[in-house]
């Protein structure tokens, strides 16, 4: 076979270009520290390449994902414990006031100093926030729980669901001796106060709509058929005795708009008693800054009165906010108020102020009574002894209300361990769910670790092996130039 020298330079040129490509190729790995630069030099690096930074963009994702959620479960906790703090001193506070005796002054403090217990617990903790988002308000994060402010022009109508079990024997004055100057003492003695005995349960919130629609109760009974009642509209100011309005009829329920009451009659009472799932639809239109917005806690519609629009709100208790912390696994970070915080305390509350407020009133009755005795002519003997049973009657309607006040005191402690059981269960689930997440956190950053170093692995050039192999190829290259030089130096007269 003929060799020309055509042939020989082709292929020595070929020879230093393959060199050249080899010595440029080890000369890269050696100057970027990667095994490849482009996923044609090597598909299978490259495809694994992208497998690793895939996971690894994924990872540090769900690592982000993590730290907002500690930050807004941290803040949870924190206001979940805060909480639980004052309501325990609430119980020590109640059982100290309810082993008591107390004036007017001290009465006041009682009220002033549960006040300022409520105020923690749902101003300062159930509507707090963090970075601008509301803790306990479900998907409404924008939303805060409590109003900002009076508001009048929107009407509620609130479905709220009652445990039967709360339905709680409730002792009360019914009767009281009214001055009059052509009563007798006989009259007053007529008139004496009774100490009463009825079922009820507070709805969670007061002076709620007279007029509307009707107010009514449904629940199911022990046939395990579905009742529906409508209440009886009592109003407390159109009572012609006092108390009238926790006075029904045995087949009765009294809707107290005023104070958020239901009282039951003994019958109906023992017929709700026996069955479950009752509830109650009523209406609200005037909320005080800091009252909770009906909407986070109830199944309701919101009608603007001004301009009819109508809102309808119907998922509160079920608003989880998830968030990805894993390949295929979401974790709920937030804590519902209605799951956590019962309304049971402030309403309970404001009914131990609304009876401060009668032993007041009746405290100032029997202050004006003893003023008329002290003023009345001694030999008027039968004005003084009208006054005297009037006294008397007063006094016995007095220490009956203390005893009411007693009783709402001791009550107040049960609702406080009942809220704070449901607090504490509130506190294990979030607990535990803030347990789980933190094992996802350790987990993720041990696979961040292992796949940088999988990925640095696949990609990442060995410096000293890359330069042991450049500089074989430089000197390969050069040798391959020299022996070229000398090749095509020669001519085909050369070798004849």
């Amino acid at each position: 076979m003929r060799v020309t020298n055509g042939m020989m330079r082709n292929n020595s040129l070929l020879n230093i270009q393959k060199n050249k490509i080899l010595e440029n190729k080890y000369m890269e790995q050696y100057s970027t520290g990667k095994k490849i630069q482009r996923p044609s030099d090597n598909p299978t690096i490259a495809v694994r390449a992208l497998q690793y930074r895939t996971t690894l963009v994924d990872v540090k994702q769900y690592l982000s994902n993590i730290k907002d959620a500690t930050g807004f479960m941290n803040e949870t906790e924190n206001a979940l414990r805060n909480m639980n703090g004052r309501i325990e001193e609430m119980v020590t506070y109640c059982t100290q006031a309810a082993n008591g005796t107390y004036n007017a002054e001290d009465r006041a403090d009682i009220v002033t100093q549960l006040k300022q217990y409520a105020s923690y617990i749902y101003e300062q903790n159930a509507n707090q926030d963090y970075a601008g988002r509301y803790l306990f308000t479900g998907y409404r994060t924008d939303v805060p729980l409590l109003f900002t402010a009076d508001q009048s022009d929107t009407t509620y109508t609130i479905t709220e669901n009652l445990d039967i079990n709360k339905i709680k024997k409730y002792n009360y004055v019914y009767g009281q001796a009214e001055y009059d100057d052509a009563k007798s003492d006989s009259d007053y003695a007529a008139e004496a106060s009774q100490f009463e005995a009825t079922h009820r349960i507070l709805l969670s919130y007061d002076d709620c709509d007279k007029d509307g629609n009707d107010v009514t109760l449904t629940y199911t009974d022990k046939y395990g058929n579905t009742q529906t009642i409508t209440a009886v509209t009592k109003s407390i100011g159109d009572d012609t005795t006092y108390n009238e309005h926790l006075h029904p009829g045995e087949d009765e329920v009294y809707y107290v708009p005023e104070t958020g009451e239901l009282v039951f009659g003994d019958n109906v009472y023992d017929d709700i008693r026996a069955g479950k799932d009752l509830s109650v639809t009523y209406q609200k239109t005037n909320f005080e800054k800091n009252d909770v917005r009906p909407e986070h806690y109830f199944s309701c519609t919101a009608v603007n009165n001004v301009t009819g629009v109508e809102a309808l709100y119907k998922n509160a208790g079920t608003q989880t906010i998830n968030y990805q912390i894993n390949f295929g696994q979401l974790l709920t970070v937030n804590t519902e108020a209605c799951n956590a915080i019962s309304l049971a305390i402030k309403r309970t509350i404001e009914d131990i102020e609304n009876i401060c407020n009668d032993i007041d009133v009746i405290e100032t009755n029997l202050t004006s009574v003893k003023k008329r005795i002290a003023d009345c002519d001694e030999t008027d003997t039968e004005t003084l002894t009208n006054l005297k049973e009037l006294q008397g009657q007063i006094e016995t309607e007095l220490a009956l209300q203390k005893t009411v006040l007693t009783n709402a005191l001791a009550g107040a402690i049960t609702v406080c361990q009942d809220t704070q059981d449901d607090l504490n269960i509130a506190i294990s689930d979030h607990g535990s769910r803030y347990a789980r997440m933190t094992m996802t956190e350790t987990k993720l950053e041990e696979m961040k670790l292992d796949t940088e170093d999988a990925k640095i692995e696949n990609e990442g050039a060995d410096i000293e092996e890359a330069m042991v192999h450049f500089t074989e190829a430089d000197l390969l290259y050069m040798a391959t130039l020299h022996a070229t030089s000398q090749i095509l130096g020669q001519s085909l007269l050369d070798f004849i």
